[in-house]
């Protein structure tokens, strides 16, 4: 409505004439469909995970209109070279998009079960690290409190006697 009221007036002498100045003003803001050059772009990450990277890749590839063997190409073309996935598709020939992603599924399936044991070995000597220095400040402290506690005993000792 604003580009509207702006236009002199007067200007408009027919719907033809509407018809231009609106698909010239707006033209630039049209949404224009993505490429396939688009596509050569989206590597994986040196540190992204197989999952993230299909997922990027994924998102973007629906907007391109291309053919099913270019979209493999693309993609595997963007993985992080010298990976084992890397290696496991460039070794075989003939693999359609399909087969590509049921291979893709369980390297994401190993890569996430080690990523989880890294999680689980990282926690779990951060609690062995942990007890290691709680052990060693309970030897001092007991000490400490073995001295506390006699005194305290002996105070206690002290006033039922009396």
């Amino acid at each position: 409505m604003t580009w509207y009221k702006s236009l002199p007036d007067e200007s408009i002498t027919s719907w033809k004439v509407l018809g231009k100045l609106f698909s010239r003003h707006f033209m630039a803001s049209r949404r224009h469909p993505k490429s396939e050059a688009s596509l050569e772009v989206i590597v994986q990450g040196k540190d992204e995970s197989l999952r993230a990277y299909i997922e990027r890749f994924n998102k973007e590839v629906v907007q391109v209109s291309t053919i099913t063997h270019m979209k493999k190409f693309l993609l595997e073309r963007g993985l992080r070279p010298r990976s084992d996935f890397a290696k496991a598709v460039g070794i075989e020939t003939h693999v359609t998009l399909e087969e590509f992603f049921l291979k893709a599924q369980a390297y994401i399936q190993y890569e996430e079960k080690e990523a989880a044991h890294a999680v689980r070995n990282s926690r779990q000597e951060e609690n062995t690290k942990g007890a290691r220095q709680d052990d060693s400040r309970s030897g001092s402290d007991k000490k400490k409190d073995k001295g506390r506690d006699s005194k305290n005993y002996k105070a206690l000792a002290g006033k039922f006697r009396e």
